[in-house]
């Protein structure tokens, strides 16, 4: 399953919600997580539709967090699987 993550490096909330995929792969071995930054790659977030940080994207789905938990991000992963 292959899991994008939109995130700027200099956003504390984006950092705890990448270490969170991070965790999350030793429990959902088919996990590939792809990165996204919005100081380097600004055209994809355009293209996206991106509008808040950090966003994870699992397929057509998209869902953006204030404050993203590890089960906030397990239950999404768990719905798009």
């Amino acid at each position: 399953m292959t899991i994008e993550i939109y995130k700027s490096a200099l956003c504390p909330r984006c950092a705890y919600a990448l270490h969170s995929l991070k965790k999350l792969q030793e429990e959902f071995k088919d996990i590939e997580i792809i990165t996204y930054d919005i100081a380097t790659n600004f055209k994809v977030f355009k293209n996206e539709g991106i509008r808040m940080l950090p966003t994870i994207k699992i397929n057509d789905n998209k869902k953006s967090w204030i404050f993203p938990s590890t089960k906030d991000v397990r239950n999404f992963i768990l719905e798009n699987r």
